[in-house]
């Protein structure tokens, strides 16, 4: 049938692009948890704004770490995957 060929190419490129669609969401997440945590830490130790500050560049240096390591792991799959479909 010519749809089940639209479906299953739709699906294809879904599975395809499945990983790189959370690594917005998995940066965001580490920001704002090391925000608010820096926040929480400020409230209770009255240093404001120092820890939440401190708090937001961990996030972002954690957040960016772990996008590059996310994207060079995906990267190596997919070459590993075309070496496999190659030979």
């Amino acid at each position: 049938m010519p749809g089940d060929s639209k479906a299953s190419a739709l699906a294809q490129a879904y599975r395809a692009a499945g990983p790189y669609l959370s690594l917005g969401i998995e940066f965001a997440a580490a920001v704002l948890l090391c925000l608010f945590a820096g926040h929480w830490m400020d409230g209770k130790l009255d240093t404001s704004p120092w820890l939440l500050l401190v708090g937001a560049f961990l996030g972002a240096v954690a957040g960016f770490y772990n996008f590059f390591r996310s994207v060079i792991r995906l990267q190596e799959r997919e070459q590993s995957e075309r070496k496999k479909n190659a030979e």
